[in-house]
């Protein structure tokens, strides 16, 4: 069988011919970083460590997070200079070990811990095609393959020397890293955006809350003055279902079941079934059994009730569309009825996002490895409520700017695949 040419499957159409395989110790050198005591951190020479590895697309010397005093003879020794690898040399996970960035800072030199690894160029390369190369699936699988351990994974110099990529000229590198490095750009500026909105948005929200922002009638005339009122009086708390992970399904089914990692991992207060991912109660389950009175209706809260940390503790969602759908609130949270005469649907969501809200539910929240939240604490919360004709103005205000937070971070989340499926084609 004729062995597979070494040719990236997307291409810029001025090059050709096949890609090389290339030792990595044939192109850098490899060194261990400094171990310092306790007492050099925090003061001296900006010092590269893993997490500057992992939350950076490259890595410059503004933002590198530490520093470490050591002599100007033992900084010279351990250097970090434009172009240079940085490899996490252990982790506790395969997949996670020998990750890699690069330094692409002309000006400022640094310096590097103890559980990184520095590759030094002694072969010319372009920086941050080397950078790309190595975050490749091909190159990943070889660093990961190569490393050891069982309860705690570690790469070293000698490992990584004997890593094989396939490279390319420098002419062709030094394309594919600008055009990588513009897709990079793009989602820079996306994410920036959407940090800009959700600021704006949490700036506004605690203006209308503190009533600094009211919202007029048609006729220009001011609205009502807001009502104080206890939580409990607004919704009716309902019991909902144990049924763990293990138990749903995303196939066919007869009743969603909305649990509370649903609203965990959601920026926004609305929620539309049949717009969302929500998994089913399995078949097994008799969900006849369920009655009517567990079921959402339009304007109800889904309220986590358990967390290990006071940021997600009572966070909720509103159901604001259910496209027919059978729906029951499950496992760790607390089912709140919405009573029409007070709430208009689509402003309980916001309010739960409100400061006053959070620091209030922060309050009553109890325990200590996990924290919770009774219905009965939940109902003793006094709450702020305006006229229903400006709760309606205030939702429909406050979900143009979730619509626009939510368009944006799908955009950085198309991007991102996109970036992804370019690496594995434009490398070999």
């Amino acid at each position: 069988m004729a062995e597979e040419k070494r040719i990236p499957e997307l291409r810029f159409p001025e090059f050709g011919g096949e890609w090389f395989e290339e030792k990595l110790g044939n192109l850098m050198s490899f060194k261990n970083g400094i171990n310092a005591t306790k007492d050099q951190y925090g003061s001296g020479y900006k010092f590269i460590n893993v997490l500057d590895i992992i939350q950076n697309n490259f890595i410059t010397h503004e933002n590198i997070i530490g520093r470490v005093n050591v002599s100007e003879e033992e900084f010279k020794k351990n250097i970090v200079e434009f172009g240079d690898i940085l490899f996490q040399r252990s982790s506790e996970t395969r997949e996670e070990v020998g990750q890699a960035n690069v330094y692409l800072d002309k000006d400022n030199p640094a310096t590097f811990g103890g559980f990184v690894i520095r590759g030094k160029r002694v072969r010319d390369y372009d920086p941050l095609f080397m950078n790309y190369l190595l975050k490749t699936v091909n190159a990943r699988s070889e660093i990961t393959n190569k490393s050891g351990g069982s309860t705690r994974y570690n790469v070293g110099q000698n490992t990584l020397s004997q890593v094989n990529i396939v490279t390319t000229n420098p002419e062709e590198q030094q394309k594919i890293a600008s055009f990588l490095a513009a897709v990079d750009e793009r989602i820079r500026l996306l994410q920036n955006q959407k940090e800009k909105l959700e600021r704006y948005k949490k700036g506004v929200m605690q203006q209308i809350f503190r009533q600094e922002i009211r919202f007029k009638q048609d006729d220009g005339s001011d609205y009502p003055d807001w009502e104080e009122r206890k939580l409990g009086e607004v919704y009716e708390f309902k019991s909902t279902n144990s049924y763990s992970r293990n138990q749903l399904t995303y196939n066919d089914g007869e009743v969603k079941n909305i649990h509370y990692g649903d609203i965990h991992t959601r920026f926004s207060s609305s929620f539309k079934i049949g717009k969302e991912k929500v998994p089913y109660l399995s078949q097994e389950l008799n969900v006849s059994g369920i009655s009517e009175e567990s079921y959402l209706t339009e304007g109800d809260l889904v309220i986590a009730d358990a967390s290990e940390d006071y940021a997600d503790i009572g966070k909720a969602i509103e159901i604001i569309e259910l496209n027919g759908e059978k729906v029951v609130a499950g496992l760790h949270t607390l089912h709140a009825r919405r009573l029409g005469s007070f709430t208009a649907v689509g402003f309980g969501g916001h309010l739960m996002k409100s400061y006053r809200m959070r620091r209030a539910i922060m309050k009553i929240a109890q325990g200590t490895k996990v924290l919770g939240i009774s219905a009965g604490r939940m109902a003793e919360i006094t709450i702020p409520l305006p006229s229903i004709e400006e709760q309606q103005k205030i939702a429909a205000f406050l979900s143009v700017l979730d619509e626009e937070i939510n368009g944006t971070a799908k955009a950085v989340e198309a991007t991102q695949k996109f970036k992804k499926g370019l690496l594995q084609k434009m490398f070999v």
